[in-house]
C-alpha cells in the first residue's frame, strides 16, 4: 500500500512542476529550431517550429496584423530570455490581430514559438539587417523583476533587540532603503 501511495505522491510531484509557461508548451520531443540555425542558414530552418525570446525593441500595428522586433537572447530552462551583455541578433515576430504597444513596451521580456519564416530584409537605423521571422503560435509576456535594493543592518545582534540595548543610544552609518530604492547611509537624529 505504502509503495502506490509513494508512487501516487511522485507523479503528483512531476506534474506540478511544469517548467514552461502552458502558451509555449509543444508536443513533446518536437526539435525546436535554434535562433543561430535560422540566422546563419535561414533556407534549413524554413517552416520548422521554434522557440526565442528576447526584449522587445519595437511593435509596429498595421492592418494585417502585428509585427513585434525582439532582441534575440538565449531562454533558460523555463523559457525566460536569460538577459545579459550578449545578443545573436534580432528577429520579428508576426502575430495576428492588434497588440497594445503600452502594454507590450519596448524593454519587456518576451518569449514566442510558431514557425520560422522566410527572412526579411529591414533596416536597424541605417544598417541594414535580414531579419530572422516567426508566424507566432503563442507568446508570452514576462513580468518585470522587481530590483530593489535590500536592507542591511550591520549592528551586532545583541543590540537589535531593545530590551539588550544599553540605556545609551550609539548612532552609526547604517545603509537603509528609501522610498525612492537608492540606499543612503542613515541620519544622526
Amino acid at each position: 500500500m505504502l509503495k502506490y501511495w509513494l508512487t501516487a505522491l511522485g507523479a503528483l510531484t512531476l506534474s506540478a512542476c511544469s517548467t514552461v509557461p502552458d502558451e509555449l508548451a509543444v508536443a513533446e520531443g518536437t526539435n525546436l529550431t535554434p535562433y543561430t540555425v535560422a540566422l546563419e542558414s535561414p533556407e534549413q530552418a524554413q517552416n520548422k517550429p521554434a522557440r526565442w525570446g528576447g526584449v522587445i525593441a519595437e511593435v509596429r500595428n498595421t492592418d494585417s496584423g502585428t509585427i513585434v522586433e525582439v532582441v534575440n537572447y538565449d531562454l533558460n530552462s523555463y523559457g525566460r530570455p536569460a538577459v545579459s551583455d550578449n545578443s545573436d541578433g534580432r528577429f520579428r515576430a508576426k502575430l495576428d490581430g492588434f497588440v497594445d504597444p503600452m502594454v507590450y513596451k519596448k524593454g519587456r521580456s518576451i518569449t514566442f514559438t510558431g514557425i520560422v519564416q522566410a527572412p526579411e530584409e529591414g533596416k536597424i537605423d541605417e544598417f541594414r539587417y535580414l531579419f530572422p521571422t516567426l508566424d507566432v503560435t503563442g507568446k508570452y509576456l514576462w513580468k518585470e523583476i522587481d530590483k530593489s535594493p535590500m536592507e542591511v543592518d550591520y549592528s551586532s545582534l545583541w543590540y537589535r533587540h531593545h530590551w539588550y540595548s544599553p540605556p545609551y543610544r550609539v548612532y552609526y552609518p547604517v545603509p537603509v532603503r528609501t522610498n525612492g530604492g537608492n540606499q543612503d547611509d542613515n541620519k544622526n537624529n
